[in-house]
C-alpha cells in the first residue's frame, strides 16, 4: 500500500471516527444550512439563482470565538457539505416560480476554510462542484444548450460558475477536434449574494451525516485504489 493510498484510507477513517463521536455523545457537533437568493447578472440577464446547502461540522471545528479554521489541518477534513442545490427563476415573474433546478454532488464540494464569528459559522470556502446543465430550456435568459454550471463557496459568499464548451476546427497535427470553452462567474459586484448560515436543530441529521460518510468512504477508497493501480 503506497503512501497516497494509505493517507486516503486514514483520512476517511478519521472522518468516520470524528462524525461517529459527534453522533454518539457530543452536544457541540452541528448541522448548518446556508441560503442565498441573488440575480445572476451578465451574461444571463433577468435570471435569478436561489440556493440552499447543508453542512456538517464536528465539535473539533466549533471554536468559541472569531477565527478562520483550515478544514484539513484543524478538523482532519471532517467538515463536509451534505447537500447543495440551486433553483433558477425569472426575477421579473410574479411569484418567481422555479424554472430549473441543479442538484450538485456534495462530494465534489470539498471544504477548505471555515470562518467563525463569535462562535457562529458565517462563511466557508470550497472547491468547485461538478458541472451540471439546467433541466429546462433557459434560452430566453441567454443560457445556451451547452451551458453548464458549477457551484462554489468563497469568503464573499456562494458563486455560480458557468462554461460553454464546443469543438474547434480540426487539428491535422493531433488528428482531432480539440474542445474550446468560454467561462465566467455570476456578477457578485452588482448582485451580491446575501448569504445566511444558521444552525439546524435536528439531532437526527447528525446520524445521517455519519451514515453518509460510512457510505461514501468505500467509494473514495476504491477510487484511490484504482488510481494507484493505473
Amino acid at each position: 500500500m503506497n503512501d497516497s493510498f494509505a493517507s486516503t484510507v486514514q483520512r476517511w477513517l478519521g472522518r468516520i471516527v470524528l462524525v461517529a463521536a459527534a453522533v454518539g455523545g457530543s452536544a457541540q457537533a452541528a448541522v448548518y444550512r446556508g441560503v442565498w437568493d441573488p440575480a445572476y447578472g451578465a451574461p444571463f440577464t433577468n435570471l435569478g439563482w436561489r440556493g440552499t446547502a447543508d453542512y456538517f461540522v464536528p465539535d473539533t471545528c466549533l471554536p468559541g470565538g472569531t477565527v478562520d479554521l483550515d478544514n484539513t489541518y484543524d478538523c482532519a477534513g471532517a467538515a463536509i457539505v451534505t447537500s447543495a442545490e440551486v433553483e433558477f427563476y425569472d426575477v421579473n415573474a410574479g411569484g418567481q416560480p422555479t424554472l430549473a433546478t441543479l442538484v450538485f454532488d456534495p462530494q465534489s464540494l470539498i471544504i477548505g476554510t471555515l470562518r467563525f464569528v463569535s462562535g457562529e459559522l458565517t462563511q466557508l470556502t470550497t472547491t468547485n462542484s461538478n458541472y451540471l446543465a439546467p433541466d429546462a430550456d433557459l434560452s430566453a435568459f441567454g443560457v445556451s444548450w451547452n451551458t453548464e454550471f458549477s457551484l462554489l463557496f468563497t469568503l464573499d459568499g456562494p458563486r455560480l460558475a458557468w462554461r460553454e464548451c464546443y469543438y474547434s476546427d480540426y487539428h491535422y497535427s493531433t488528428h482531432h477536434y480539440p474542445p474550446k470553452c468560454a467561462s465566467g462567474l455570476n456578477d457578485n459586484q452588482q448582485f451580491p449574494a446575501t448569504f445566511t448560515i444558521t444552525q439546524v436543530p435536528e439531532p437526527g441529521t447528525l446520524a445521517l451525516a455519519a451514515l453518509a460518510l460510512l457510505v461514501l468512504a468505500p467509494r473514495r477508497v476504491r477510487a484511490a485504489l484504482v488510481a494507484r493501480r493505473t
